[in-house]
């Protein structure tokens, strides 16, 4: 009897949310026995992945290379050739997929002209604030474009707001929809933990520092979290792991601020959770999310998180007294400081529902529906 063949869709093994939700989930599809693949359409990887899962590159610059993508109907072109290139591989490589999982915008495009079966969408954000320019600049040809993306196939949103968002926005024309949070492999976590950095050589102690962890990027709201750390007590420093952008931008401001020597830049981090279990805080201050993986990563550590209530993550993570609103710097000043002077209080169990089974087992079950349904017709 052969495996059910499980195949995850990515732009490449990058270290953010959504290639952490798919190396868990094929961790967790391997340990139920599953045939578990990885494609990507780039080459480069700070994820790592566990041997047994089969990794797989189809690259798509060169396609794009070969065209001048100058009109939409070039690009969508571009795209068509790209999906039939991942047909072809994945029929002739691996097999006929049980389930496919796409993930982000670029993959859920190019995948709408696919022909393979199985295929559900998998949305890591809120739609109308990933394409809010685009939206605003011409909203009848943007809608349009998101119903041919997101309609071709059956989606699944990391979070309800995420879900409701793509509702409000698409209505009619998406074919069936569901919310499957973000997975949360508390077992790993832990080991990875376990694999203590030396926090002393970043000039660090144990419990001594509080954390953000995200890539330099708009979203991530940078500005917003230096600004209101300058007019914190400042009891500990703040400690800023990830790379974008936007770094050095942000280092120049922690300088104009005069904060520079209470924030420390680490870079990327390949496993940033002893860094995350070391701290006596997690801060989010994202803009937007899909999700928030880096709160329920702290929650599975212990650690105490407060974040901004942005759309759409956080709130379904935390409770109120957690949560400060998006641009109130000095709201979230004082959340910073009362949260130091009583982090046990801002310290919040996490959900057993968000274990890997359980998330694998939704897609599985949401994926069955889908093939009655199919069948059925």
């Amino acid at each position: 009897m052969t495996q059910p063949i499980i195949l995850l869709i990515l732009k490449a093994l990058e270290g953010r949310g959504a290639e952490r939700m798919v190396t868990t989930l094929a961790q967790a599809y391997i340990t139920m026995d599953y045939s578990v693949h990885v494609l990507c359409l780039e080459d480069s990887q700070e994820m790592p992945l566990d041997p047994r899962i089969k990794k797989h590159i189809v690259p798509y610059y060169e396609v794009f290379a070969q065209q001048q993508l100058a009109t939409a109907s070039e690009q969508a072109s571009a795209y068509k050739a790209v999906a039939e290139r991942i047909d072809y591989y994945v029929l002739n490589q691996i097999g006929v997929p049980d389930l496919i999982l796409a993930n982000i915008y670029k993959v859920n495009w190019i995948m709408a002209y696919s022909k393979l079966p199985n295929i559900v969408n998998v949305l890591h954000t809120a739609v109308s604030r990933q394409f809010q320019h685009q939206l605003s600049d011409d909203a009848v040809q943007t809608i349009a474009h998101l119903k041919m993306v997101y309609g071709a196939h059956p989606c699944s949103c990391v979070s309800a707001g995420a879900h409701q968002d793509l509702l409000a926005l698409i209505g009619q024309g998406l074919n069936k929809t569901t919310t499957i949070y973000n997975p949360c492999d508390v077992t790993a976590i832990k080991q990875a933990a376990v694999e203590r950095v030396d926090i002393e050589k970043f000039g660090l102690t144990d419990k001594g520092y509080m954390i953000h962890v995200g890539s330099f990027d708009t979203m991530k709201g940078h500005h917003d979290l230096l600004q209101a750390y300058a007019k914190t007590a400042r009891k500990l420093p703040l400690i800023l792991v990830g790379k974008g952008k936007l770094e050095s931008e942000i280092k120049q401001l922690a300088i104009q601020l005069s904060i520079d020597k209470c924030v420390k830049f680490l870079g990327f981090q390949t496993n940033p959770y002893p860094l995350i279990a070391s701290a006596a805080l997690m801060v989010l201050t994202s803009k937007f999310e899909g999700f928030g993986y880096v709160i329920v990563e702290a929650q599975a550590l212990g650690v105490p998180v407060i974040s901004t209530d942005c759309p759409f993550g956080p709130r379904e993570l935390l409770p109120a007294k957690n949560l400060i609103s998006v641009g109130d710097i000095d709201g979230l000043a004082l959340l910073i400081d009362r949260a130091i002077e009583n982090l046990t209080h801002y310290t919040v169990p996490l959900n057993q529902q968000l274990l890997p089974n359980h998330i694998a087992q939704q897609y599985l079950s949401f994926g069955s529906v889908l093939e009655l349904k199919n069948n059925e017709h």
